[in-house]
């Protein structure tokens, strides 16, 4: 059996364009169902599955929505 493909941190965080503390926060929080880390890790680095990451960014996952915080209006 064939290991599954996975992304390093820094590659989910390019592409899904967020900073690695928001990334961490929305983690905690539960608002990133799509991250499932494999086990074991490789020394500290964490990986994650590709498959779900690639579903959820070509709108598999249900609508994929932005991270980034709403723009502010000037008053």
């Amino acid at each position: 059996m064939s290991a599954p493909r996975c992304y390093t941190l820094a590659q989910v965080l390019d592409l899904l364009q967020l900073k690695v503390s928001t990334f961490n926060t929305l983690k905690r929080q539960g608002h990133l169902p799509f991250i499932e880390e494999l086990q074991p890790r490789l020394g500290m680095h964490a990986r994650y599955r590709a498959d779900l990451v690639d579903r959820y960014l070509a709108g598999q996952w249900g609508s994929p929505r932005s991270f980034r915080s709403p723009q502010r209006k000037s008053a």
